[in-house]
């Protein structure tokens, strides 16, 4: 399902539409700064605003985030349901300065896109802010899909709601922000 073209517009600093294991998604390369403006910028979101990071594991996880409490891999990997976890501290991402959200998705595209790509990419979902979120590839607005370079229609096993998100600090303190 992924293609070499969707890997190279990736690499480039191009955004795609890919399916997630929550969402559709809007993702690029997340170490791409003009990448994720370009996303907020067509959005209509707000720049101050970060997207979420998704990584293909524990490792990767640890690479990026400054010190990672042991309670994180519960969240990241044990949860039941899609869970993206912020911490106050990144690294080796200058795209992410301050806190960074990071979520290890259980959807096998996101993986191998992750995987071949050997870094992070973004998601925020595949809408316009304060629009509708889209459930299924062709409720997708037609505007946004010519906005994007490249775009994935995957509606199997689609979870289609937004991931719960936590928050958890160096003290492994838990702060539920969405369910």
């Amino acid at each position: 399902m992924v293609t070499k073209k969707c890997l190279e517009i990736l690499s480039s600093g191009g955004i795609i539409i890919y399916p997630t294991d929550t969402v559709y998604g809007i993702g690029c390369d997340a170490t791409n700064l003009n990448s994720i403006l370009k996303i907020n910028e067509f959005k209509n979101r707000k720049t101050n605003t970060p997207l979420i990071c998704l990584m293909n594991g524990i490792e990767m996880v640890k690479n990026y985030v400054t010190n990672l409490p042991d309670i994180s891999e519960k969240y990241l990997l044990e949860s039941d349901e899609p869970t993206t976890v912020i911490f106050k501290k990144s690294k080796n991402i200058d795209s992410y300065p301050e806190s960074i959200a990071v979520r290890i998705p259980k959807n096998e595209i996101c993986l191998q896109l992750i995987t071949k790509l050997k870094k992070p990419i973004t998601s925020t979902s595949a809408n316009f802010s304060g629009e509708k979120i889209p459930k299924y590839f062709n409720e997708i607005d037609k505007d946004l899909l010519k906005l994007v370079d490249y775009s994935i229609n995957f509606d199997k096993n689609q979870q289609n709601k937004a991931s719960r998100i936590v928050s958890i600090d160096e003290m492994s303190n838990v702060k539920v922000i969405r369910i």
